[in-house]
């Protein structure tokens, strides 16, 4: 069995295990996270991927882009699933509001930035 497995399953454990922390980070933030924060945070990261992995593209560090690469996708694999966990505790909970979904939001940001990343940067063989 490949270790990549067993890194991915580590990374959703870690993130259903941290939805109920994560939840209770997200909601102690100061000013409260509106919608607005949402799309703000959205953009941010689905911009800020591509351009720090393809800085590494760019200076020609192939092997860093690569292990870049893997490291923001096992971190959008604990983000999702931590957001998950955390959507699913505010439904069972006082309700739905914008701070329940700030970590489902970056971990689908970031599997978008690391998409764009594979469409630009992708090895030709």
């Amino acid at each position: 069995m490949n270790w990549y497995r067993f890194v991915i399953a580590g990374a959703v454990v870690a993130g259903a295990a941290s939805g109920p922390l994560s939840l209770e980070s997200a909601a102690a933030s100061q000013p409260p996270i509106t919608w607005g924060n949402l799309a703000f945070i959205a953009m941010g990261a689905l911009i800020a991927l591509p351009v720090v992995l393809g800085f590494q593209a760019v200076a020609g560090k192939t092997n860093m882009l690569h292990r870049g690469w893997l490291f923001f996708f096992y971190a959008a694999i604990s983000c999702t699933t931590s957001g998950l966990a955390a959507v699913i505790l505010a439904i069972r909970g006082a309700g739905l509001a914008p701070h329940a979904f700030l970590f489902l939001v970056l971990g689908m940001a970031m599997f978008a930035g690391l998409g764009i990343v594979n469409t630009l940067f992708r090895r030709k063989t």
